[in-house]
C-alpha cells in the first residue's frame, strides 16, 4: 500500500491556476512526511533559469570618467522539461529549504505539462529526486533519527487535468515509483503546533595550522560538527516540563480547546483551525573532564568565535509525538545557523590569507512571515490564489544589514511563487559591533591571547569545545554574529 498524501486545499486552488495558463511548469513541493501521513502545505514552481548579467564599462569622452551599465538579466526559458536543467532545480530546493521553519521541508517536485511531454521525462523527475536529495544532505548537519527518504512526485496532465502521485525512495538508487494517494483537505485545513525557542552561542572553533580546508565556508561547517552532535544529545523541555518522546505533543485538553476557537497561544475562528503554540528550550551538555583522558595538543592558524543568539521555530502536525517535536527544532537550529554561514560566505568570498588581528562578521539576521493569508479573500495584494490555506505556518528568510526589507519580499515571492508577502516579523535584532569582541567567554578570549602572544602556541582540545549552558529561553542582546581571528605571524 503506498503512502498517504493529505494537501491543503490552497494547493488544489494553485494547481488550477497554473493549469489556466496552458503552459509546462515545475516546481518543489513544501510539507511534511510523517510514519503515518504525509502533509503537503504549498507548491512553488522553479523560476525560468536567467542569463548572467553581463557588464559593460563605457568611458565619458569629456570628463574621462568610467561608467558601468549593468543589464538586467533575462528570463531564458527552455522549450520544454527535456531541455531544463538539474542542477536550476535542485539550487532552487536549496534555496527553498533555507527559508523554512524547523518540521517543513522539500518533500518532492511536482510537474504540469502535456501528456507527451511528461511520458518523455519520467526518467529526468526521477533522476531530480534524487539530485535534490543529495544536494540537502550536503547542507544537513543533522540527520533525525528514521529519517524518511520517500519523496514525492505529484504530475498534472495539461490535456486531461489529471493527476497522479507517487513516491521515490531517494535512500535506495535501484527504488522504483509507488503510487501513492493524494487526497485535498477542504474541511478547515490541517491544524499545526508551533514551536518556538531562542538559543545563545558560543562556539569557539579552532583552525589547526594543517587545516585541509582551504576556504571559510569549510572551516565553519568541520567546526560545527562538535555542536552538532551536542545538540542531538541536548535535553529538551516543552512548556517547561520534561516529557517522554513518545507520548502525544497536544494532549487531550488541548486539543478540545482548539477546535472551534481560540486555542494555546494562538486564536482562530470556526473557518480555521487554531494554532497551538508551545515554548521550548534547550539544555546543551556540559563538556566533561573526564572524557579527555590526557589533553590533545596541536598548533592553530586561527580562531573562530561564532556569539551570540538565534531564534529557533519549528511547526509539527498536531497529531505529533513529543520526539517528532524535538527532532524538528533541532532540525531548524542547525539549518538556520548553517544557513547564515554559507550566505555570510557568499557574501565575502575572499578572505586575504596574510591579514593580522581580529575581524567581526554580522551574519544576516531571520525574518519570519505568513505562507499565506488568512483573510479568506483577495485584497490589499493578496488574490484569492494566496488567500488561505497553509494552517498559520511560516517562512522565514535572512537580510544583512544592507539589504532592505523589500528585497526580502521579492525573494521570498520569486522562489516560494507567492503574489503576496504578509507583515516581516523580525525577532533577531543589534548587529555585532567591535567591542563585542571583548565579550567572548573567558576561555575564548583567553585562547585568543595566548595565539596572538606565540603563533606557536599549543591548545588543548578543550578549546574546540563550548561550554554546555540552560540556554532557552534567555533574552538576547545581540543578534547572531560571527568573529574571524587570524593569527600572526610575528
Amino acid at each position: 500500500m503506498g503512502r498517504s498524501i493529505i494537501a491543503e486545499e490552497y494547493v488544489e486552488k494553485y494547481i488550477e491556476k497554473l493549469l489556466k495558463e496552458n503552459k509546462w511548469y515545475i516546481g518543489v513541493i513544501i510539507g511534511q512526511l510523517t510514519n503515518q501521513k504525509d502533509y503537503v502545505v504549498h507548491l512553488a514552481r522553479t523560476p525560468d533559469p536567467v542569463e548572467d548579467e553581463v557588464s559593460e564599462e563605457n568611458v565619458d569622452e569629456d570628463t574621462g570618467d568610467a561608467a558601468v551599465l549593468t543589464k538586467k538579466p533575462k528570463a531564458v526559458r527552455p522549450a520544454s522539461l527535456e531541455q531544463l536543467d538539474e542542477k536550476w532545480v535542485s539550487t532552487h530546493a536549496k534555496q527553498v529549504t533555507r527559508m523554512l521553519p524547523g518540521g517543513l521541508n522539500v518533500v518532492g517536485l511536482f510537474a504540469i505539462a502535456p501528456p507527451a511531454m511528461l511520458k518523455s521525462v519520467q526518467a529526468k523527475l526521477r533522476q531530480m529526486l534524487f539530485n535534490i536529495h543529495k544536494t540537502l544532505s550536503r547542507n544537513t548537519a543533522f540527520i533525525p533519527t528514521g529519517e524518511i527518504t520517500d519523496r514525492l512526485l505529484l504530475q498534472v496532465d495539461t490535456a486531461t487535468r489529471r493527476l497522479s502521485c507517487v513516491t521515490v525512495n531517494v535512500g535506495d538508487i535501484n527504488s522504483g515509483m509507488t503510487p501513492a494517494e493524494w487526497k485535498v483537505q477542504t474541511s478547515g485545513g490541517q491544524r499545526w503546533v508551533r514551536l518556538t525557542s531562542q538559543v545563545s552561542l558560543d562556539i569557539p572553533v579552532a583552525v589547526a595550522s594543517d587545516s585541509k580546508s582551504p576556504t571559510l565556508l569549510k572551516q565553519l561547517q568541520g567546526g560545527l560538527s562538535d555542536f552538532a552532535d551536542s545538540v542531538g544529545r541536548s535535553i529538551v523541555t516543552i512548556d517547561g516540563a520534561l516529557r517522554e518522546e513518545s507520548e502525544p505533543l497536544v494532549t487531550n485538553a488541548e486539543k478540545k480547546g482548539t477546535k472551534g476557537g481560540k486555542g494555546k497561544g494562538g486564536g482562530g475562528s470556526s473557518s480555521e483551525p487554531a494554532l497551538v503554540s508551545k515554548s521550548v528550550n534547550f539544555y546543551l551538555p556540559f563538556t566533561s573532564a573526564a572524557s579527555h583522558s590526557a589533553p590533545i595538543v596541536s598548533e592553530s592558524q586561527a580562531s573562530i568565535n561564532m556569539v551570540g543568539a538565534i531564534v529557533v521555530r519549528a511547526y509539527v502536525s498536531a497529531r505529533a509525538t513529543v520526539g517528532d517535536a524535538i527532532q524538528a527544532l533541532r532540525v531548524d537550529l542547525l539549518r538556520s545557523l548553517l544557513a547564515r554561514c554559507e550566505l555570510l560566505c557568499e557574501e565575502f568570498d575572499v578572505i586575504e590569507p596574510g591579514k593580522h588581528g581580529s575581524e567581526v562578521y554580522d551574519p544576516p539576521v531571520r525574518l519570519f512571515c505568513r505562507l499565506h493569508s488568512n483573510d479568506g479573500a483577495a485584497g490589499e495584494g493578496k488574490s484569492s490564489a494566496t488567500a488561505g490555506g497553509g494552517g498559520g505556518v511560516e517562512v522565514c528568510d535572512y537580510v544583512f544589514q544592507d539589504e532592505k526589507k523589500e528585497e526580502v519580499r521579492q525573494r521570498i515571492q520569486e522562489l516560494l511563487d507567492v503574489e503576496a508577502v504578509t507583515a516581516l516579523e523580525e525577532m533577531e535584532k543589534s548587529p555585532a559591533e567591535d567591542d563585542n569582541w571583548s565579550c567572548q567567554s573567558s576561555l575564548s578570549a583567553i585562547s585568543s591571547h595566548q595565539s596572538l602572544a606565540s603563533p606557536n602556541s599549543v591548545r588543548e582540545s578543550a578549546i574546540k569545545t563550548y561550554i554546555g549552558a540552560a540556554v532557552g529561553g534567555i533574552v538576547a542582546v545581540a543578534a547572531t554574529w560571527l568573529s574571524y581571528l587570524y593569527i600572526s605571524d610575528e
